[in-house]
C-alpha cells in the first residue's frame, strides 16, 4: 500500500504505476467522474500523472495512474518551515500556469456551478434556496479548473517535478473561482499563508468576493 486517504486507498500496481481503489460503496459515478477529468486535464497536457484505465477489485472501483515518487508540497513544508516562501512561490507559479494553459473550454467536464448543485443534492439536505439563487448567479467561465488546488494535492518528484494529483473537483468556469476556492482551503489552515497566496496570485479578496461567499456557504455540504 501506498497512501490511505478518505475515500480510496493507493496500491503499487507494477510497472511504474499505482491503483486509486475506491472504498467499497464509494459512488462508481463518481469514480467514472474523476476518470473523465483526470483524461481530461492529462489531454490539455497539464502537470498531472498519466492516467490509464479503471478497474474493478472485489467490488471495489478503482483507476490506474502513473506513479509519481516523492513528496505532497504540503510535506515539504511541514518538514522544511523555513522554505515556505520558496514552496509558495512554486505553488503560485504552478497554479498560474495551470489557468494560463486550461483557459479552453472543457465540455466533458461539468460547469463549477454544476458541481456546486450536484454537492448540494448529494448531501442529502434541502439546501437553502438563496444558496442556490446565489450559485446562479455567479458568471460562467470555460477554463478548466482543479477545484481542489492546495499544497496536499501537488506533489513534488525526487526529480523536483511538480505534479498536481485528485480530480473529483475539476471542472470548468472562470478563473477567480479556482483562486477563491484555494485562498479559502490555505486560510482554514493558516490565515497568513492564505493571505501571502492571495498578495502573489496579484487578486483581491473584493474581486473573489461573490465566489467566497458561496464557497464558504457550501463547505458543509462537502464534510
Amino acid at each position: 500500500m501506498v497512501g490511505v486517504g478518505n475515500t480510496a486507498e493507493v496500491f503499487d500496481y507494477g510497472e511504474g504505476k499505482v491503483c486509486k481503489l475506491f472504498y467499497r460503496g464509494y459512488p462508481k459515478d463518481a469514480v467514472k467522474r474523476e476518470f473523465w477529468n483526470a483524461s481530461e486535464v492529462q489531454r490539455q497536457g497539464l502537470p498531472v500523472p498519466k492516467v490509464f484505465e479503471m478497474v474493478e477489485s472485489k467490488g471495489r472501483t478503482g483507476i490506474v495512474y502513473e506513479k509519481i515518487a516523492g513528496k505532497s508540497m504540503l510535506e515539504c513544508i511541514l518538514e522544511n518551515p523555513e522554505k515556505a516562501v520558496f514552496y509558495l512561490e512554486e505553488f503560485v507559479r504552478l497554479q498560474k500556469n495551470w489557468l494560463k494553459e486550461a483557459s479552453v473550454q472543457s465540455a466533458s467536464v461539468l460547469s463549477y456551478k454544476e458541481y456546486l448543485r450536484m454537492l448540494l443534492n448529494g448531501a442529502g439536505q434541502k439546501a437553502e434556496a438563496s444558496l442556490l439563487e446565489e450559485i446562479n448567479a455567479l458568471p460562467e467561465g470555460v477554463t478548466l479548473l482543479h477545484g481542489d488546488f492546495h499544497p496536499g494535492n501537488v506533489l513534488i518528484s525526487t526529480e523536483y517535478r511538480a505534479v498536481v494529483i485528485d480530480f473529483m473537483n475539476v471542472c470548468r468556469g472562470p478563473e477567480l473561482y479556482d483562486i477563491a476556492r484555494t485562498y479559502f482551503l490555505l486560510k482554514e489552515k493558516d490565515e497568513a499563508f492564505g493571505s501571502a497566496y492571495l498578495a502573489k496570485m496579484e487578486v483581491s479578496e473584493e474581486e473573489i468576493l461573490p465566489f467566497s461567499k458561496v464557497i464558504e456557504r457550501c463547505r458543509m455540504y462537502e464534510r
